[in-house]
């Protein structure tokens, strides 16, 4: 995912780059916060409190899931910016980026 934000981030115009910085800002916090979840579970391990297996999957997912919808739009408001001018360009958003 990190390959995929510098890529679009090699992409977009000099004006605009701070949106795939912000991007990889965002899914370092999430990184950090997976970080201090596996801490929380070692701990508990030590204390013999067994993780719910089911909320564990449920958590990496929604994780994961986040982080892919976040590249998603990245990928779409790239597309707009790139297509600025292109009176053919259908955008993804209506209200426009400048």
């Amino acid at each position: 995912m990190y390959n995929r934000i510098e890529n679009l981030k090699d992409n977009l115009p000099e004006g605009h780059k701070d949106i795939a910085v912000l991007t990889r800002h965002i899914f370092e916090a999430f990184d950090k916060l997976i970080e201090e979840h596996r801490r929380l579970m070692g701990v508990s391990s030590t204390a013999k409190i067994k993780p719910n297996p089911a909320e564990e999957r449920t958590f990496f997912e929604t994780i994961n899931e986040v982080k892919q919808v976040i590249l998603t739009e990245l990928e779409k408001t790239t597309e707009d910016i790139e297509h600025i001018g292109d009176k053919n360009w259908e955008k993804n958003y209506k209200d426009g980026v400048e």
